[in-house]
């Protein structure tokens, strides 16, 4: 399969935007893939030559593609350099100086196997004489390269390739090829969701049919996409919403991670983000290999600071200071962590995802072997509103955020991926009308102004809209930044600077610079508000209207825990909004 065919669908990709358009473009992308292929190709579309957990890094800074691009078009690199920052694209820059080279037009054409081929041979070269070696394979690549391939090639491995479609949207492009449709969706979304490996899951479908992909399961190595949960701040609601009761679990400030034990004995740390982050925390890894009593397992915990003399637990910020990749024996000593244990997933060839709590929970406490750091989460079986609003006092008391409402019902099952009413999440944050946290996603920035000057002066920030797969914005926010946040917000964006607005992002406003969905912040707001001029939510609270946000202020928090499609939705947007109001839903 010629790599020009991918590229020429990736072109039109880029030139429509309705979702129907996007499915319709990349189904017949994949119609074309000879089976063989199709995983490789479901991998290209989401940017990417591996599985996302795979950790595959091609290691290819900007600096060094322009080189790239240098010596395949023999311009020197000062001018390609300048002709970037002119277009603001390297992709773009990289396509105009390959078709105005001399005698261009390559002699053989691209294969998906070749690009795919060289691309982890850059991604494996490693040590002494690495990056001389990446420069030439790519070099050569972009020689060979028509100009509109070279456009993704320079795109792809500088990790921009922006297509405007998210892992949803292959989702239903393969529902729409190799099964029934949107009605056989949800059983392609299940599998990937347990396995967070989209190429397996095409493979599945196109040997076997739907009836493979359901045989799919969960598998130590292979990350689970988290469950998640909605929120509501009245003890009455949310039993109302459980069935009459519930357990009700600490919902503590640190970091969600998914602990793997593998059949032979490895074990692996893995962040929501999809990050293996075992390196980091050394001392999990131990307390892990000393406690988890399976041999193979999944278990779901939160990864606690706490002052090792006085057994309290500490913010946030101090987990997130374990994430720096060196100096980490400095760091354990200086950040001791525990792990609270909240989920079983998997034990000894069982899936436990489909079990309902209550049994999960058994199994988990009988994996687990407790230390002073490797813990069960606190649970308080809870039956009537007073009893919650107890718990919830009791676990702001003992220093945590607030309470994991989670249904004990014979179905409440692990959804992975999903966000549902089986957990209801209730924290301090939302206790009161006035005092709501949300984690949105920066997708615009304006120029500052006076002391602020040379930097941003506010972002733009956005919901996401996982019907649609795409960010619709919410608010413009300037105030909570420290100075040092402010220094630091140029580099962090710097890398999804986009010289038009992104396809994945709905807005109703012009920011200074557009940036593609990537970096999550946790906001304050006074309240939610109707609004023309945002599109969060647009006609579901009010025709003509979006919903806002009132007064907002970052909190200090950066969620780098969260990928944007982790980010507070506008559906939940909606239901605060209502809940703040107690206002009916529009029919």
């Amino acid at each position: 399969m010629e790599y020009e065919i991918v590229a020429e669908a990736y072109r039109d990709l880029e030139q429509v935007t309705g979702r129907l358009a996007l499915i319709e473009r990349l189904a017949a992308l994949l119609a074309g893939t000879p089976a063989q292929l199709l995983p490789v190709v479901c991998y290209l579309c989401q940017g990417l030559i591996a599985p996302e957990f795979a950790g595959v890094d091609l290691g290819l800074a900007e600096k060094l593609a322009i080189r790239a691009v240098a010596a395949a078009t023999d311009v020197e690199a000062g001018e390609v350099a300048a002709r970037v920052r002119e277009i603001g694209d390297l992709g773009l820059a990289g396509e105009q100086l390959l078709a105005a080279a001399p005698g261009s037009g390559p002699a053989d054409r691209l294969t998906v196997v070749t690009v795919v081929n060289t691309l982890r041979q850059i991604a494996n070269a490693e040590g002494q004489g690495s990056q001389g070696l990446k420069l030439e394979l790519l070099a050569l690549l972009l020689g060979r390269a028509t100009p509109l391939e070279a456009r993704y090639l320079l795109r792809l491995v500088t990790g921009n390739l922006r297509l405007g479609i998210g892992t949803p949207t292959i989702l239903d492009a393969l529902a729409q090829v190799y099964a029934g449709g949107r009605a056989d969706r949800p059983v392609l979304e299940r599998a990937y969701n347990i396995c967070c490996d989209l190429g397996l899951v095409a493979s599945a479908l196109v040997d076997g049919g739907l009836a493979a992909v359901e045989q799919i399961q969960v598998r130590p190595g292979n990350p689970v996409r988290v469950m998640l949960a909605q929120r509501l701040a009245d003890a009455t609601e949310i039993l109302a919403k459980l069935g009459g009761e519930c357990a009700a679990e600490y919902k503590y400030d640190g970091m969600r991670l998914q602990a793997h034990r593998t059949a032979d004995g490895h074990i692996e740390l893995w962040t929501r983000r999809l990050e293996e982050v075992s390196t980091q925390f050394p001392d999990v890894v131990e307390i892990l290999a000393a406690g988890l009593g399976p041999a193979e397992a999944i278990v779901e915990g939160e990864v606690v600071a706490f002052d090792s003399a006085t057994d309290e637990l500490r913010p946030f910020a101090e987990v997130m200071f374990r994430r720096r990749k060196y100096g980490i024996d400095e760091a354990v000593r200086d950040v001791p962590v525990g792990l609270f244990c909240f989920e079983l997933l998997y034990a000894d060839g069982q899936d436990l995802t489909r079990r309902p709590y209550p049994e999960r929970r058994a199994a988990l406490a009988a994996a687990i072997t407790t230390s002073p750091r490797l813990r069960l989460t606190t649970a308080i079986p809870v039956a009537d509103p007073a009893a919650l609003d107890a718990a919830f006092e009791q676990a702001i008391t003992d220093g945590c955020e607030g309470l994991m409402c989670k249904s004990v019902s014979p179905a409440s099952v692990y959804q992975a991926g999903n966000r549902g009413w089986l957990w209801i999440k209730l924290k301090r944050d939302y206790r009161t009308e006035l005092s709501d946290t949300v984690d949105l996603v920066v997708v615009g920035a304006f120029a500052g102004r006076g002391r602020r000057a040379g930097t941003y002066g506010a972002v733009l920030l956005a919901a996401y809209d996982p019907d649609a797969d795409v960010f619709r914005t919410v608010t413009k926010c300037g105030t909570g930044f420290s100075d040092a946040d402010l220094a630091a917000l140029p580099g962090r964006l710097a890398p999804l600077v986009s010289s038009v607005r992104p396809a994945r992002v709905d807005a109703r406003q012009q920011p200074d610079v557009w940036f593609e969905p990537g970096l999550v912040l946790e906001i304050l707001s006074a309240e939610l508000t109707l609004s023309p001029h945002y599109s969060a939510a647009w006609g579901l609270v009010k025709e003509d209207a979006g919903l806002a946000m009132r007064f907002p202020r970052f909190t200090g928090r950066w969620r780098d825990d969260k990928g944007p499609e982790d980010a507070t939705t506008t559906g939940e947007l909606v239901d605060l909004y209502r809940t703040a109001r107690r206002t009916p839903a529009r029919s």
